[in-house]
Parts: structure tokens; sequence; C-alpha cells
């Protein structure tokens, strides 16, 4: 059967593509083992073990002594005392750390329980789940995982996991330097039509994006493209940008910006509609919309597919947000690694199998890479502290109560915000914070350490300790005070007292000694560590940090600051240690 004309569209199996990572740094633990049965289990069983992928109970708890629907299925253990057995070890497992349990332990859970999913070539069950987590990552070059062949993880894959061990970021080494430039170079090389997913159209989707932004600037100073006008991009076939530039063009000065979903579709199936000229702007006709609308369904070219596009383009770096998020343009923050693109990757390449493909895709191009101390312009700075000021004046308190909440949550349950939605979890707290302390403070002086677009939304987190930089998220400043505000997203006990704390102090101090080596005339240095939860424990090591090293660390839950920020005066006024986190002693006894 030939290949059919389908639009533009990413696996969306991890959801999360910052998930990516924790996934190839599992695999690596099994590179170049050929994958067969017994691999497949302890591979989909370090996944769960490290709590990458965490099912619920009504698959991993449940015991299912025989199946025979989607694919047959017989329980490993077939006696009387398998169902408690496998209930008390999902519990056992939920109650673990990551990477605590034992594997054998896992394994077992897997070869007792099901989940009714059957990929070709894989046996049914938890094995291949396999298949579903790695071939979008197959697809970009990323690593090479057949059933039956060697695990292959490509230098490509390699520079993703650089600074990460048994599926986790390596504390006081992480860099996501490392992670942002693989996706650079991934997503500038991946072709749509490709060894893993079979289309009729050629298009090398990235280059495309960027060459339709660039040509509509240059000739028609639109400075970037509407979310609408990506289902446009979605359901092209070919890389001829000009073309489609010129229809978004006519697109948008007959409708202006007030075209309905409804009308950019009934446009955008025309396109798809090999029997009509594709390069007018016209509806697509009734007959051939009613044949194709499951084919092509609106929400997946109205709001699903632009959705995940527009996440994995910010991977890239190269993506801006502009408008409130209502237009996506290019980062003139990075115009030479985009002219680098558009220069060598614009045209579809012709595989003869899954090998060179990979060798392609998991070749690193050194002028995609992102340096790990690359200096900020002051001209960068200035342009993240514009927009922490205007987003402190545009929203209100309620927002951002709402907000704050919405950094832990995922999906439809999370921010319907335009721009927050595209901003990982890590950063986005760090965004937030520094917006809420602006608004409580206005003439503060807030210095935020994230890496930012061209109109100051961030892209990644402030970078660890370097040669041009002590570490600390944000800076701010009130007559001779300069103190830090430290947020997470890490809940564990263990890692907020053991390293957050640890790093904060270090940043204090090296903060100090800066500001006095440089003559600044800064008296007081103190910080902030903001986190959802902050366990009791962390109180007890602010006071032991305070006793050994003289440095202030004030514990701050996330709400708790908010709430509180609504009636400060000074930074001054953070200067408390709240009753959740009081020193724990030993009661007196007469």
């Amino acid at each position: 059967m030939p290949s059919r004309r389908k639009p533009i569209s990413f696996d969306t199996t991890i959801r999360n593509p910052e998930r990516i990572p924790h996934f190839i740094s599992i695999l690596s633990k099994f590179e170049n083992q050929i994958i067969d049965d017994e691999v497949a289990l302890k591979l989909e069983g370090e996944i769960i073990r490290y709590k990458i992928f965490e099912p619920t109970k009504e698959t991993l708890g449940t015991y299912v002594k025989e199946y025979h629907d989607k694919f047959d299925f017989i329980a490993d253990d077939q006696s009387k005392s398998a169902s408690n057995r496998v209930l008390l070890y999902y519990n056992e497992w939920v109650d673990s750390n990551p990477g605590e349990m034992d594997i054998e332990k896992i394994v077992y859970l897997l070869k007792n329980t099901i989940t009714a999913h059957k990929d070709k070539g894989w046996n049914g069950g938890w094995e291949s789940r396999i298949h579903t987590q790695f071939n979008f990552l197959n697809e970009l070059g990323l690593v090479r995982v057949i059933k039956g062949e060697k695990i292959k993880i490509s230098d490509n894959g390699k520079l993703m996991i650089k600074t990460y061990e048994n599926g986790y970021p390596i504390e006081d080494k992480f860099d996501e330097t490392y992670e942002q430039s693989a996706f650079l170079n991934a997503f500038c090389k991946y072709q749509i039509n490709n060894p893993y997913r079979k289309n009729t159209i050629s298009v090398n989707f990235f280059p495309l994006v960027l060459n339709v932004i660039k040509y509509l600037d240059e000739k028609y100073n639109y400075k970037g493209i509407t979310r609408q006008e990506i289902t446009f991009i979605i359901s092209w076939g070919n890389n001829d940008y000009k073309t489609l530039a010129e229809l978004i063009y006519q697109f948008r000065q007959e409708f202006k910006f007030e075209a309905s979903n409804e009308v950019v579709y009934e446009h955008a199936m025309n396109l798809m509609d090999d029997s009509t000229p594709n390069d007018i702007l016209i509806p697509a006709t009734k007959a051939f919309i009613e044949r194709k609308k499951n084919d092509y369904k609106f929400d997946k070219l109205i709001v699903e597919t632009p959705d995940e596009v527009i996440r994995k383009l910010r991977l890239t770096m190269l993506i801006s947000l502009r408008g409130a998020g209502t237009f996506i343009d290019i980062n003139s923050n990075e115009k030479n690694k985009i002219d680098h693109i558009l220069n060598n990757y614009s045209m579809n390449i012709n595989f003869s199998n899954e090998e060179d493909y990979f060798d392609y895709m998991g070749a690193i191009d050194e002028d995609l890479n992102f340096k790990q101390e690359a200096e900020e312009s002051e001209e960068e700075k200035s342009i993240k502290e514009k927009a922490i000021e205007d987003w402190a004046k545009e929203k209100n308190w309620d927002f951002y109560r709402d907000e704050i909440k919405n950094v832990f949550k995922n999906g439809k349950n999370g921010t319907q915000n335009e721009v927050l939605k595209y901003i990982k979890s890590t950063v986005r707290l760090e965004f937030l914070i520094a917006v809420i302390i602006k608004k409580a403070l206005p003439n503060l002086k807030v210095i935020a350490n994230y890496k930012a677009d061209d109109q100051g939304i961030p892209f990644k987190t402030a970078p660890g300790g370097n040669s041009k930089n002590i570490g600390a998220d944000i800076d701010v400043y009130e007559d001779n005070i300069h103190a830090l505000l430290e947020p997470t997203i890490a809940t564990s006990k263990s890692f907020q007292c053991e390293h957050e704390i640890t790093s904060i102090r270090n940043h204090l101090i090296c903060s100090a000694n800066s500001d006095i080596n440089d003559e600044k005339d800064y008296k007081e240095w103190f910080a902030l560590f903001i986190a959802p939860f902050i366990h009791r424990e962390v109180g007890n090591q602010v006071a032991v940090e305070k006793g050994v090293s003289g440095v202030d660390i004030y514990p701050w839950s996330c709400d708790d600051f908010v709430e509180f920020s609504q009636n400060v005066k000074s930074i001054k006024d953070y200067k408390q240690i709240r009753d959740y986190v009081k020193i724990q002693t030993m009661p007196k006894v007469d």
C-alpha cells in the first residue's frame, strides 16, 4: 500500500519533550546490548524503577492471570499468592525513592501485569512500551532502539545526557546547555519523511518555519507568524517556503486577525487536497472535507499539533514569543545559528536505510552548539528586566496566586496562558518569582539569570556556578542590600536539605566576597529559598548554616510567598523564619 498524504505531526507519546534526556539516560545502561525479550523487559523495568515513567495501579499493580484480547498473555506466576505479591511489590515501588527497589521485583511485576498495548515486532504488553517510548527518539537520531538489534546512542544523544546519570541531572554538574544544543542539532535536520515515518511529503520542518518567518519579515515586515498560521505550515507538503509564505500573507490580508478556527481549517484542508491548486487561497470543497475529516481531524490541525510544534520549536532556543504568545518569531539573539541552518539544512535528503539516517542525524554540528559560559550582553539583560517589569504591571495577584499552583500541574489541569504553557516548569517558577517580587516591590532592581529570548521570555534555568556566573537564580538589590532568590520545584527532603541549602550557602558567600572585592556598597546579604513545600528539617539545616558559616537563609513555601508579598514594604520584610520551618529542639523538663 502506498504512503498516503498526511499533515505534519510529531509523536506525542512523550508529551513533554523535556523528558527525553531522562529516557536516554536510562537507555545508556543498555548501550550495545541486543534488545531481545529479556533485555526489553529489564529496560522497561529500569525506566519504571527510576520513576521516569510511573504506571498506575490498574496496570502495574493489578495481577492478570490471562489475557486474550489484543494479544495473548499468560502470567509468569500462576500461584494463588501471585495477586497479593503483585500488590505488595507495587506498594513497595510506590513508596520507594527512584532506583531504590530491586529490579527483579519490578520485572516480576511486568511479567504478571499487563498494559493493553501492542506494536509490530514487539511482544504485547510492557515490552511494547519500549517502542512507544523510543520511536520518536529514533526519528530524531538520538538513539537506535530496534528489536533484535544492538542498542545505540548517537553522539548527539550522548551530548543530550552529558550531565545526567540514572535518569536525572547530576547535582552540581547539570548544565541545560548540552541538551539545548542536542535538541537544536536534532530538530534542524529532522525531516517529516524518514525511515521511521512514511509520508508522501518531503518537508524539513524547522527550516521551513524559519524560512517562512524570515521571508514574511523581509518582504512584508511581518514580525512572526500566528498560532493559526502554523496550521498552514502543518498542512504544507514541500519546502517551497515562498509560495507558502505568500498564501499566509494573502490570508492575513483578507481576514486580518479575525478568522475563525473553522475558516482556518477549511483553507488548510485545501492545501492537502492534491486535486486542487494548492498555491491559491481557497477553502477546500465540502466533499473533500467530509471525506477526509476523520483523517485530518479539526482539533489535531487547529489545536494539538500547533501546540506541539511550538513546544518543540522553543526547545531549540531559536524561536521567541511575542504579543502575549500571539506571535511565534525568530529569536534575533541567535541570528548566526539561524543563518547556518537555512544555508545547510533546508533541503530534503533521501536515505537508503535506517543506519545512514542514524549516522546523519546523530552527528553533531559544532556551529549549532550553545556555549556553556556565554556571557549575556547588557541589551539582553535589559530586555529581561523589561519583561519582568511589564508582567508585574499587567497581571493581578489572583493571576499569580493561580499560576504558582499551575507550575506543579500538567496538561489541561495546568496553565492555559499562551506564554507560560511553553515554559518548562523549573524556569517558569524562576520567572514567576522574579515577576512577583517586582510586583511586590516595584523599586527593587531584579536581575534574573535564566536564559531568555529577545522578548525576555525564559528558555532555560539559570546556569550553575562558573567562571562568569556565581550561580544564583535571581539577584535583587535594595539600598545597601544584595539578596538572592532561589526557587526550586524540588520537594524531596534530602534534596532540599543536602543540596539546595548547601548551594545557596555557597552562592551567598561568593556574592558577598565578589561585592566586597569589587568595592560595591552592599553591607547586607541574605537569601530566600522558595519551594512548593518546605520540609521542617530545612529549618534546622538553615540554623546550622547560620551557626557555622554566618549566612542568612529564609525558607518560604510558594503559596505563602505569594500571599505575603502582597503587603511588603521592603525586601527586609522577608527575613522571617516561618512557623513551618521553626527549629526543632528537645523539650525542657523541670
